[in-house]
């Protein structure tokens, strides 16, 4: 009987070893992401890029995005425009899912911020009428293109006619006078408003830009 015992317990020690040796430890994929400014996309538009692998033999079949600030993004998308609705820290989730059905989740924390900042700008009613500023690259990559544009109104506020003026390679905290002058100069403008209306970003060489 003690022998019986004894060879049921070594056929149940050997069944443990092979179960733990063909199944062992599940590995996961990896969820790696990197991101940059979309300033074509919005002044508070960020890209974002999965760098998501998983064992060899298997391949990512599914990626899902969360932003904290609305539902979350599912699919297959490993190239993702985001804008965000105001300045602040988000926390960005990826989670990679491969064929084995076998999940793989990433968290990072991303500071938002509006990268081109106008400041310190008034308008002059003289003949051609302008307005004039400054614009602050206040991100830690230059700013390959930023778009400034002026509206003129009349005492109404009216629309009268615009101006847009571009500033090239704004380097990381420079700060650059600006002069947009009215493309329909008229002697009924009496108001002004102006606004970065799109930039573009070298993000090549940041930590955040895939190599």
């Amino acid at each position: 009987m003690r022998n019986r015992l004894l060879g049921l317990v070594l056929v149940l020690f050997v069944g443990l070893l092979l179960l733990g040796g063909c199944f062992g430890p599940v590995v996961r994929p990896t969820a790696e992401f990197t991101w940059c400014l979309d300033g074509e996309s919005g002044l508070l538009a960020y890209r974002f890029i999965s760098h998501a692998t998983t064992v060899p033999g298997h391949y990512i079949t599914s990626l899902s995005w969360e932003f904290g600030d609305e539902p979350v993004v599912d699919g297959y998308a490993w190239d993702v425009a985001h804008t965000f609705p105001e300045e602040g820290t988000y926390w960005v989730t990826l989670t990679a899912t491969d064929d084995r059905g076998v999940s793989g989740t990433l968290t990072k924390e991303v500071p938002v911020i509006e990268a081109a900042l106008i400041r310190a700008w008034q308008l002059t009613l003289g003949f051609p009428q302008k307005v004039t500023g400054e614009v602050v690259n206040r991100h830690t990559e230059t700013l390959q293109a930023v778009t400034v544009k002026a509206k003129f109104y009349n005492a109404d506020k009216v629309r009268l006619t615009d101006g847009t003026i571009e500033i090239t390679d704004l380097e990381p905290g420079e700060i650059v006078r600006f002069t947009i002058e009215a493309q329909e100069p008229s002697t009924g403008i009496f108001y002004a408003t102006v606004f970065v209306e799109s930039f573009a970003a070298d993000c090549a060489g940041s930590v955040f830009w895939p190599e």
